[in-house]
């Protein structure tokens, strides 16, 4: 883990070094999500924090099936049950 010094300034911004930007691949606009956690600020990239999302509830399903497929396939016998109504 790569430790380093930021500084917060009188608005409350804090400045990534730039090669912390880099390897990141952080630009102009890119948006972290911010997690306090008791006494410590963790920052994520967006795709840090939906590969964790992913990776958590992939524990939850069933191996070999992907909930998209399902929640597809729901929604269709939903839709016929609608129709013929």
């Amino acid at each position: 883990m790569e430790r380093f010094t930021v500084a917060v300034d009188g608005s409350g911004r804090i400045l990534l070094p730039a090669k912390v930007r880099k390897q990141l691949n952080l630009r102009k606009g890119s948006e972290l999500i911010a997690r306090l956690n008791k006494h410590e600020l963790v920052l994520n990239t967006r795709a840090e924090a939906l590969r964790r999302a992913q990776e958590y509830f992939s524990k939850f399903r069933p191996a070999g099936t992907l909930w998209s497929e399902e929640l597809i396939k729901d929604r269709r016998k939903e839709a016929r049950r609608e129709l013929k109504r």
